[in-house]
């Protein structure tokens, strides 16, 4: 009996839902459906909410909704006066920087011979350094190095007018070429002295750090002739296939390769004062490598790249 009422409930309710397939369906949602024949059509008049159409936020600059910003331009700050440096000027300035290296030389003479001993051996370094004790036996290197930096500064101004005479051929430009190669040079001594307090490195900082005195004093005797070079050689007789700027670019690069040597060198012979912690200290070394010798240098040439393009 109890079967008996379980298959006639089954059957009733199957019968029920066949029934119901052509009531109102409560999920149809037909007034969004189009009125055209096809169902499949949505009505024009009704806006799709996912339509992702160009606009502008409101209240938004038009400079800002349109992305018509200029790029960032970490150099763009460098003066732009034009050519307006005449070549008389130069050459007094020149003068000057040989007048004051003539004066650097005749305080000390052997200093002279000292730091070229130094330059080509380590026994000429050591000797060097022990008899450069104090402030009046450091002064005379000091010096040089100062005509180093005014050198260097110099250097720096005539390669980038070189190529781009229109707009870096002023006096504030090489005022700033001079400035930037002190702070750089100076910002080296100073990162090198705050290593020398923070770990047990005193000796051999202090040795490098008169390494590097010895090689800008000698980069310095060699920088001031290729700089009267640059700003007033013209094309020898025998080179007449190329002009007087082509022929400057040569020698711009000749003496840029010079400088290389001078500090792969350099890099040589500091790798011996650092040789007993490279074998302990191999992440540090290449640290220290990366963040000061490395990074600075290829900073400037990022900076030179950008401010060629402005």
């Amino acid at each position: 009996m109890n079967r008996f009422v379980l298959v006639l409930a089954f059957f009733s309710g199957f019968f029920v839902l066949a029934q119901a397939q052509d009531a109102k369906n409560p999920f149809e949602l037909k007034h969004r459906l189009a009125t055209t024949s096809s169902p499949g059509e949505i009505s024009a008049s009704v806006s799709n909410p996912f339509d992702v159409k160009p606009h502008r936020p409101p209240g938004a600059a038009v400079a800002l909704a349109e992305n018509t910003t200029e790029a960032f331009r970490p150099s763009s700050f460098l003066p732009r006066h034009g050519n307006n440096l005449p070549n008389a000027a130069l050459f007094w300035t020149l003068a000057g920087m040989f007048a004051f290296l003539t004066f650097c030389v005749a305080s000390n003479r052997k200093v002279v011979g000292k730091a070229w001993r130094g330059f080509l051996s380590d026994n000429g370094l050591a000797v060097a350094q022990r008899e450069a004790s104090g402030f009046v036996g450091l002064t005379p290197y000091f010096l040089l190095y100062g005509s180093f930096l005014l050198n260097a500064g110099m250097f720096m101004f005539l390669l980038v007018r070189l190529f781009r005479p229109e707009s870096f051929n002023n006096w504030l430009f090489l005022v700033i070429c001079i400035f930037v190669a002190g702070v750089i040079f100076l910002s080296k001594h100073i990162l090198l002295n705050i290593t020398s307090w923070l770990f047990p490195v005193g000796k051999e900082v202090q040795r490098y750090n008169f390494l590097i005195v010895i090689f800008n004093c000698v980069l310095g005797l060699f920088l001031l002739p290729f700089n009267f070079l640059l700003a007033f050689s013209s094309t020898p007789k025998d080179f007449n296939v190329v002009s007087a700027d082509e022929y400057r670019s040569l020698l711009a690069f000749w003496t840029l390769g010079l400088v290389t040597i001078f500090y792969v060198y350099r890099a040589v012979r500091s790798a011996g004062i650092s040789s007993k912690f490279l074998a302990d200290n191999k992440f540090h070394f290449l640290l220290y490598l990366c963040a000061v010798e490395i990074a600075p240098v290829l900073l400037l040439i990022k900076l030179a790249m950008i401010q060629a393009k402005i």
